[in-house]
């Protein structure tokens, strides 16, 4: 049997991807909470391009994007304190793009009334009261998770070499973990032993699927500006191509950074430049911490001209179909993704600011000869160039874009783990 055939034969899917029962949604009515103005949304006192081009997009009013974006801005905070106050009931938290882009609270197990109070106070106390829905899932979060590692593990070992790479992530709206195949490409007799094994192993806590196109790196000329220096715009070294992304400050000193992808620096690790608007090139600094392997990619430069430079914690967010233009972007806060999110990114290739979804989180996948984990996936589109691009929504700093499988099927690095294992913080703005 064809190989997708072989792969996807048997698969089901879990319960919590389905449509509810008479008796789920009687569930999720008493579950869910009604009756509250939430904080998140209270009118705006400007037109933000985010609404409009959300709105757009869902063809909803100006002020239901606003509250929906107002929710999505929540869920990471939602997702650290339900984890948190759940324990081993945690079963994850997700953006139902398909309901209104409600927020999902999965609960392993029986979700009783008591399990609900926990909830509902973890919501309160980020200020979330609406918006928000309690769902019954067979797994903990906990134990997707380790699934996920362990896959991610093996992953790395049989995409060593390999010619065409299986791909993994977390998808917690389906309760299990992902196993892509590419559409494209022969398996060696590793990988398909793998797949046989997850699955036999694992049951449903694996779903399969596919995907089109082959995970590459995008290093490799567009947007520049003048000081202050900013995320957002083309860096260079040695004809090498990346985009710099936030200015950072050390946890331990006042000296500053600016983040990019690690592939970047990997044999370009002296000094980085980019342009001012008048075409003249001038350094940043050389790159002072990477990272490209199986815990991450993300790399500082440390800025060497921090008074000529006078670095801003903003991004050079630029016109697009999704984006106005808007050269000093603030970036006020950082946090983790949840999956079905809605995301931005400005890279120095693509010639304009793009937004997506989140689709996968925790995704493990081979680019340049290198396998890494725990990365986001996301429809937003990029190109070789790219690499290193802010990711952010709502002036919250979620990420670096790194690859991508093809144009608008991408990857990127988690900016909570990049600031850990590079020992530094993004800067943030007054909000």
């Amino acid at each position: 049997m064809p190989l997708m055939t072989a792969l996807l034969a048997g698969c089901m899917t879990l319960d919590a991807d389905t449509e509810p029962s008479h008796e789920d949604s009687a569930l999720e009515e008493h579950l869910s909470p009604s009756g509250f103005s939430s904080l998140s949304s209270a009118p705006a006192a400007e037109t933000d391009w985010e609404v409009e081009g959300f709105a757009r997009e869902r063809g909803i009013s100006y002020a239901e994007a606003q509250q929906r974006l107002g929710w999505q801005t929540l869920a990471p905070h939602l997702e650290e304190q339900v984890r948190a106050d759940l324990g081993d009931q945690f079963g994850g938290v997700w953006i139902d793009v398909a309901g209104r882009d409600r927020i999902k609270v999965g609960v392993a197990g029986r979700a009783g009334t008591d399990t609900a109070a926990v909830v509902r106070d973890a919501a309160r106390k980020i200020g979330l009261t609406e918006g928000y829905d309690i769902l019954e899932v067979r797994y903990s979060i906990a134990e997707v998770e380790r699934v996920n590692d362990w896959l991610g593990d093996q992953i790395a070992k049989v995409n060593d070499g390999a010619d065409a790479t299986l791909t993994a992530g977390l998808r917690t709206d389906l309760n299990a973990v992902e196993l892509q195949v590419p559409a494209e490409g022969r398996l060696t007799d590793a990988q398909l032993e793998l797949v046989a094994t997850a699955r036999a192993s694992f049951g449903d806590r694996i779903v399969a699927g596919s995907y089109a196109g082959r995970p590459t790196a995008r290093a490799c000329v567009y947007p520049h500006c003048d000081p202050p220096l900013r995320g957002g715009v083309r860096i260079t070294n040695s004809g090498a191509g990346c985009t710099g992304a936030f200015v950072a400050k050390s946890k331990v000193n006042d000296v500053l950074y600016q983040f990019t992808a690690g592939h970047c620096a990997d044999g370009n690790v002296d000094d980085w430049s980019t342009r001012f608007t008048d075409g003249s090139s001038h350094v940043i600094g050389p790159v002072w911490h990477w990272q490209w392997h199986n815990g991450g990619d993300m790399a500082i430069l440390r800025i060497k001209n921090v008074a000529g430079w006078d670095p801003e914690p903003w991004v050079f967010v630029t016109s697009g179909p999704d984006t106005t233009t808007n050269a000093a972007y603030k970036i006020t806060s950082d946090h983790t993704s949840v999956l079905g999110m809605r995301i931005c990114t400005t890279g120095a290739f693509y010639g304009r600011s793009d937004c997506g979804y989140v689709s996968q989180l925790g995704v493990t996948a081979t680019y340049g000869g290198v396998t890494v984990k725990k990365l986001g996936r996301g429809s937003f589109c990029g190109m070789g160039g790219d690499s290193g691009s802010p990711m952010y929504a709502k002036h919250v700093a979620y990420g670096l874009q790194v690859a991508g499988y093809s144009e608008c099927d991408s990857l990127y690095q988690g900016i909570r783990a990049a600031e850990s294992m590079l020992n530094v913080n993004v800067l943030h703005a007054a909000p």
